[in-house]
């Protein structure tokens, strides 16, 4: 694989920009063998250097010396009027130049007269020209379509893109050129000058575009954002890889989580689909998910707690609270960013509030609630949250006591004042694996953390030292 800068835009290319292409490729796991960072046979990589190499020069005075390229001195006015004209006569624009068979004299005067001109390439007329796409099959064009001749390198010597491609990919040794179908119709045009240049044509793919939701291009709004931004998101490389693979293409299967080992087994080009794809960035998410409760323990460690740290909630990377944070919330985020806010909601406890809150108005009108809570001072007079954090049978014993002294109700009748009491939300984490965290907070924890003695404290000044109305 060999990787080229097009960075003949001065306004887009910086070195800054190119940095974030080579990273974002590098974090994606792509590498390559040739490139601007570690050389090669091929070189040079950017096309700015392959100007000054004279590179293009060569293959542009190759395409005058045939009769294949010329210089054009028209006018921006001038071909604006041309234009005009067309659309008056109500006519697609096809540009014929009057410099097209302009004499080696005329051309001369008006190089003394130090005029600007542009180079274009003489397109023949009545061309047929066939494509055999691996995507779309067979395409056909005829030249006299193809708007006339086109310019192939700018007033200021800047080769355009069409024919910067056509010499780099045939010196490169490229061999396929996959790209997307909004560059199918450069493609006559480009078969054209590598038949000029007597150069072998590439095998060509052109693969759906990814849209919007809306159907529109994609921009910025809709997700169209760096690599990088969305590793900063918190999303996985192995995520990013998975979904932007089965953008346009699956192998026929159900199959939606794949390691990227499993995707270079399973990809075929026969699989790829001819109609745009759309990009959902809640599938995005649902799809990083899976490859966030994959993460090893070890993983998990580094990638959720170094965003603990980053933000304040923990001191350092390690330690028993941090390494079981990270295996809670591997289950619970589908965003490393997630860890965040997911572990304050988790720590956070705060029983006046959640007493006013709707979902407890139900359990505290019937009475489960504050009977609840009388239970599990009662499971705490007799010792039986001694061993909780450190026996995992510990929580499921307390659990069985209180369903046998409430009449054995139905789960959700048992377990959501169990919640609200123990955690003041009625939903949540694994509560054995919640306290077995909360045991191990120590000096390297900075942020809040209320205690299972602290919790039940409350509990007993809430309850037993005065009555509980449903507001």
């Amino acid at each position: 694989m060999v990787l080229r800068v097009e960075d003949t835009d001065i306004a887009r290319s910086t070195k800054e920009s190119e940095a974030a292409i080579l990273e974002g490729l590098k974090w994606c796991g792509i590498t390559w063998d040739e490139g601007p960072d570690i050389g090669g046979e091929h070189g040079p990589y950017r096309q700015s250097e392959r100007i000054e190499a004279g590179i293009y020069k060569e293959q542009l005075e190759k395409l005058m010396a045939n009769g294949h390229a010329y210089r054009c001195f028209l006018s921006p006015e001038e071909l604006d009027e041309m234009r005009a004209e067309a659309e008056r006569n109500d006519q697609a624009f096809f540009l014929q130049s009057p410099w097209a068979n302009a004499s080696d004299e005329e051309v001369q005067a008006m190089i003394d007269q130090g005029k600007p001109y542009v180079y274009r390439f003489r397109v023949p007329f009545d061309r047929e020209i066939v494509v055999d796409d691996l995507v779309l099959g067979e395409v056909i064009w005829n030249s006299d379509d193809l708007g006339g001749d086109f310019v192939i390198v700018r007033q200021n010597g800047m080769p355009m893109y069409n024919f910067g491609v056509v010499v780099d990919d045939a010196f490169m040794g490229i061999s396929h050129v996959l790209r997307a179908q909004e560059h199918l119709m450069n493609t006559p045009r480009q078969i054209l000058m590598y038949e000029a240049l007597d150069l072998k044509v590439p095998t060509f793919g052109h693969m759906p575009l990814i849209l919007a939701p809306d159907r529109t291009k994609l921009s910025k709004r809709h997700g169209a954002v760096s690599v990088g931004e969305y590793q900063n998101r918190g999303y996985l490389a192995s995520g990013m890889v998975n979904y932007l693979s089965q953008l346009g293409w699956n192998d026929g299967t159900k199959q939606e989580i794949y390691t990227t080992d499993e995707l270079l087994g399973a990809f075929k080009m026969d699989r790829m689909s001819k109609v745009a794809a759309i990009f959902d960035t809640d599938k995005f998410k649902w799809v990083n998910g899976h490859h966030v409760r994959r993460l090893s323990d070890e993983e998990a460690l580094q990638l959720i707690g170094s965003q603990l740290k980053e933000h304040g909630l923990v001191k350092e990377v390690s330690g028993d609270f941090v390494k079981k944070a990270s295996q809670l919330l591997r289950e619970r985020i589908s965003t490393l960013t997630e860890a965040v806010e997911e572990l304050r909601a988790m720590l956070h406890f705060d029983l006046e509030e959640m007493l006013t809150q709707d979902v407890a108005q139900p359990y505290i009108e019937d009475g489960s609630l504050q009977e609840t809570a009388k239970l599990l001072l009662d499971a705490q007079e007799e010792g039986r949250f001694d061993s909780i954090g450190s026996d995992p049978e510990a929580m499921k014993n307390v659990v069985k006591q209180i369903k046998k002294a409430r009449g054995d109700v139905k789960k959700k009748a048992l377990l959501v004042p169990l919640r609200l009491c123990l955690t003041s939300k009625s939903s949540g984490p694994d509560m054995t694996v919640f306290f077995e965290m909360l045991k191990e907070v120590d000096d390297n924890v900075l942020c809040e953390c209320v205690s299972l003695e602290k919790r039940l404290q409350m509990l007993k000044e809430k309850f037993l030292e005065q009555p509980v109305h449903a507001s």
